[in-house]
C-alpha cells in the first residue's frame, strides 16, 4: 500500500495500493454537511481499502438520504474526520473519503449535482448525474 492518508488527529491512517486517477463528488445535502459543500471520493474495492486505528472508527447509519438508501457514513469518532462511506448502489466498494490523503485525484465525475449551491461550478469534464 503505498498511497496513505490519515484523519486530522492521525488515530486512523488510511492505505490504498495506489493513488486513484480520478474521484467523484458528491453534491448531496449530508455529503455537503459533512464535506464542506461537497465530498470528493474515491470509489474502490473494499479489500483494496487498508483501516488502521479502527478503535477510534465510528459509524452512522444515515437513513436521510435522497436515493432513499440507508448509507453507512465512518467517521473518526476522536477529530471527525469523514473517513468512508458505503452504499448499496456501490456493493463491494467503500467510497474512501479523498481529503484524507494530501494529493486528491480530480473529479471525473459528479453526483446530485441539482444539489450544488448556485456558486459552485460544475467540473470540467465530469459527467453529471
Amino acid at each position: 500500500m503505498s498511497y496513505k492518508g490519515h484523519c486530522i488527529c492521525g488515530s486512523i491512517q488510511v492505505s490504498l495500493k495506489e493513488q486513484p486517477p480520478n474521484s467523484l463528488r458528491c453534491y448531496c445535502r449530508n455529503c455537503a454537511r459533512s464535506g464542506g459543500g461537497s465530498s470528493i471520493n474515491y470509489v474502490v474495492d473494499e479489500p483494496e481499502f487498508k483501516l488502521d486505528g479502527t478503535s477510534s472508527l465510528k459509524s452512522f447509519e444515515d437513513s436521510q438520504t435522497l436515493s432513499g438508501n440507508t448509507i453507512v457514513r465512518q467517521f473518526c469518532g476522536s477529530c471527525g474526520s469523514p473517513v468512508a462511506t458505503k452504499s448499496p448502489k456501490f456493493p463491494g466498494k467503500a467510497l474512501v473519503k479523498a481529503s484524507l490523503f494530501d494529493a486528491i485525484s480530480p473529479p471525473k465525475a459528479e453526483v446530485f449535482t441539482d444539489r450544488r449551491q448556485e456558486w459552485q461550478r460544475p467540473v470540467e469534464g465530469a459527467e453529471q448525474a
